[in-house]
């Protein structure tokens, strides 16, 4: 079983300056590793793939990709511009389109802590619309260990579901909010909750891996490593190899951070990626089919319970 943890369910903005201002953002990650492609050629592609409320497309991509199931996600950027039931009803129409397909989508509810009645949102999104999980993307301006926080993350310890939580550095926002350190507060203060930190705090996977070899909770995706992995494919082996030797199989999960980065590395490449590492490479780096199984899916297949 192939199992994408991290697939933001949006859509791009009418507007398209504004459209242009978001992918010119998604497409600084690649620039920085050397993969460039025009603004324009990669937003027409992103405009079609985002076209998708019902996720038919996004299921067909799957199917060429080889992928079982994706954890589908939107994200609460608490301002005064997006409302509460806007909010809501964002929630509510991620968790109808995975309701469309039962055995291969399933929905992240996205409540940012500083909102008020924030708790009761998520309650919301667990026991109405029966959603799966939390995402939050706390570089938007809060601290994932704060007493906001902690409200929140009362009630997913009570639901016992898992926290997908950006951890790295980014372009255009607040990274000291996403450091890795602040979910060793959570692995120890709720451990009831599956923490899949997402991007392994990319390059400060080193921070990432020195908590998650002894705290068992604290897992990461491998969303936006694509672009490394193409890139610096020496590199991403190396490093790919040392966290399995530090950390251990059982916490790493595959993420492709999709539709974001899907024109410049497909995700039927990204699975390729990961599943040709077996072969043994002339740097004499050698990863077991275990292992391999165990991020493709099999560490997800236990976080969130699936058959």
């Amino acid at each position: 079983m192939i199992i994408d943890v991290h697939y933001h369910f949006m859509r791009l903005p009418a507007d398209d300056t504004s459209a242009q201002y978001m992918t010119r953002g998604w497409l600084e990650d690649g620039a920085a590793l050397g993969l460039t492609k025009p603004v324009d050629e990669v937003l027409s592609i992103l405009r079609n793939i985002m076209d998708d409320t019902e996720c038919n497309k996004l299921v067909k991509r799957m199917d060429e990709a080889g992928i079982d199931v994706t954890a589908i996600c939107v994200v609460d950027d608490y301002t005064p511009t997006l409302s509460t039931e806007s909010l809501r009803l964002m929630n509510e129409i991620c968790a109808k389109a995975a309701k469309k397909h039962p055995s291969r989508l399933i929905s992240l509810a996205s409540i940012d802590p500083r909102r008020p009645d924030a708790p009761a949102l998520l309650r919301t999104c667990l026991k109405e619309y029966k959603m799966n999980g939390l995402k939050w993307h706390p570089d938007n301006g809060f601290y994932p260990n704060s007493p906001e926080a902690y409200a929140v993350l009362k009630v997913a310890n009570e639901f016992e579901i898992p926290l997908l939580t950006h951890c790295s550095p980014l372009p255009r926002s607040k990274a000291k909010f996403a450091h890795p350190l602040h979910l060793d507060d959570i692995a120890v203060d709720f451990p009831n909750i599956e923490i899949i930190a997402a991007h392994m705090g990319h390059f400060w996977w080193h921070d990432w891996a020195a908590l998650a070899q002894f705290k068992s909770t604290i897992s990461g995706d491998l969303a936006m490593w694509q672009l490394l992995a193409v890139s610096k494919t020496a590199r991403f082996r190396q490093y790919i190899r040392e966290i399995l030797d530090i950390v251990g199989s059982k916490q790493i999960l595959f993420g492709s951070d999709g539709p974001l980065f899907e024109p410049v590395v497909s995700n039927k490449k990204w699975v390729e990626i990961i599943k040709g590492l077996t072969k043994k490479g002339t740097d004499g780096i050698v990863f077991t089919q275990e292992e391999i199984d165990a991020i493709l899916g099999g560490n997800a297949a236990r976080i969130f319970r699936l058959k």
